[in-house]
């Protein structure tokens, strides 16, 4: 399981930010994102995780609330790390 204060710390970001949805179902993904954080591999990760399933059936995909958390994140990276 992953701290939320390392977390915050790692992502930068406010208590009120936090990405609560991955953490509760998806701690896999954040756990990933928050690996990944300041490395060249972040933002093409988080890209790939908001790609529709194109024509892939073998996964549900996410709910509104993580798509919204993981667009938040790829903002905020982008904010962090300009190309």
């Amino acid at each position: 399981m992953i701290d939320r204060d390392d977390v915050l710390h790692t992502l930068k970001c406010s208590p009120s930010q936090y990405p609560k949805m991955l953490d509760e179902r998806f701690p896999h993904i954040l756990e990933k994102i928050v690996t990944l954080w300041d490395s060249p591999e972040a933002e093409p990760y988080l890209s790939e995780l908001l790609r529709p399933n194109a024509g892939r059936f073998d996964r549900e995909g996410f709910p509104d609330e993580a798509w919204d958390e993981i667009l938040h994140l790829q903002v905020l990276h982008g904010k962090q790390y300009p190309h």
